[in-house]
């Protein structure tokens, strides 16, 4: 197990991979929580049951880009205050994760901030018309994630990663991306892919 400054290190230092930009395209943002100790968090939203795409689901907060957004960190920070109600100045930016595609083609550009999990606690509130509950991810849980050929038949997808923790289920591309963090600070290599066209 890496010591905090390590981590923070080495998601600083990380030199992405970026993809050419696609027509429409989306950030996300892993909001890692400083718990004070030697343990990480990131922020999950369970998406509201009524929305059009990805309804029920758990993924990073972010979204879709718009045209007065000057890039996709300003879309990523719109759409953080908008789902969690945190203003840019509430948190840190410490780097940027490999670009994906999603199910859709649209290029997703992931990423990372520190915050300290008791200011996190005091400034979220969680828009409703958009997020259904919020799950804290342990880092020390990202070997929990593992390929799941069941998820073949829903997904094109491969490696299908998944996570389960009672009525939590992680996967497709927010899986795929914690799997991606996990190669970060672990150095390990799996796998990751991308949907097959």
């Amino acid at each position: 197990m890496k010591s905090r400054p390590s981590y923070i290190e080495l998601l600083a230092r990380y030199q992405p991979v970026s993809l050419s930009p696609t027509p429409q395209s989306a950030a996300v943002m892993l909001i890692l929580l400083d718990q004070g100790t030697d343990s990480f968090e990131i922020v999950l939203t369970e998406r509201a049951a009524h929305l059009e795409r990805y309804a029920g689901d758990f993924s990073f907060p972010g979204g879709m880009q718009d045209e007065g957004d000057t890039d996709l960190y300003a879309t990523v920070t719109r759409e953080v205050e908008e789902e969690l109600n945190l203003p840019a100045h509430a948190y840190q930016l410490i780097g940027q994760l490999d670009d994906f595609t999603d199910r859709y083609g649209h290029l997703v550009r992931p990423f990372v901030v520190l915050m300290k999990k008791t200011e996190f606690e005091k400034l979220h509130r969680i828009a409703a018309s958009e997020i259904a509950s919020i799950y804290y991810f342990s880092l020390s849980k990202l070997p929990a994630i593992k390929d799941t050929p069941a998820l073949h038949t829903i997904t094109r997808r491969r490696p299908s990663y998944a996570f389960t923790e009672g009525q939590v289920f992680v996967w497709g591309l927010t899986a795929t991306i914690l799997v991606h963090l996990s190669n970060i600070l672990s150095g390990e290599s799996k796998p990751l892919g991308n949907p097959n066209p």
